[in-house]
C-alpha cells in the first residue's frame, strides 16, 4: 500500500477513542486508554501512523503510532514498539499555499484542493508578471 490507503485497515481506524477532544493529561493517563495502548501492539502501521500524524510538531493529544501523546510529547509506549517508528520526516504541509503545492509535490503526492488552487493562483501571477514585462 502506498499513500494513505492502509489508514482504513489500520485496527484502530474510525474509533474516536484514539483521537479524544479536550484531552488533558490526566484523562489521557486512565486505565482505559493505556489499555487502548494494546490495540497497537499488532498494528503493522506504527511508523507510517508517525510519519502521517507527526505528533511532535502537531503537539497532538491521543494515542498514535502505538505511544500515548500529550502535547507532542510521549507518556506511555505500548509493548514491542521501538525507537525507529519515531521518525517523524518532513515537516507538514502549509495547505492552501504555493509553498504546500510544492511540498505535495516533492512527496509524490496529489496535491489536496486548497493547495492545487493555491499553485494555479501562483502560476497565473508568474504569467502575468512576465506578459507584463514584455518576455
Amino acid at each position: 500500500m502506498s499513500g494513505t490507503e492502509w489508514v482504513s485497515e489500520a485496527p484502530c481506524a474510525g474509533d474516536m477513542r484514539f483521537t479524544p477532544d479536550n484531552a488533558t493529561a490526566d484523562s489521557l493517563r486512565t486505565p482505559q486508554n493505556r489499555k487502548l495502548l494494546t490495540v497497537c501492539r499488532a498494528c503493522p502501521f506504527r511508523a507510517r501512523c508517525i510519519a502521517l500524524v507527526l505528533p511532535r510538531h502537531s503537539l497532538f493529544d491521543g494515542i498514535c503510532g502505538g505511544r500515548l501523546w500529550f502535547n507532542g510529547q510521549v507518556r506511555a509506549t505500548c509493548q514491542g514498539a521501538n525507537r525507529d517508528e519515531l521518525k517523524e520526516g518532513a515537516a507538514p504541509i502549509t495547505h492552501g499555499t504555493e509553498a504546500g503545492a510544492r511540498a505535495h509535490n516533492r512527496r509524490g503526492e496529489t496535491a489536496c484542493t486548497l493547495c492545487r488552487e493555491a499553485g494555479r493562483r501562483a502560476q497565473a501571477r508568474r504569467r502575468e508578471r512576465k506578459r507584463a514585462s514584455g518576455q
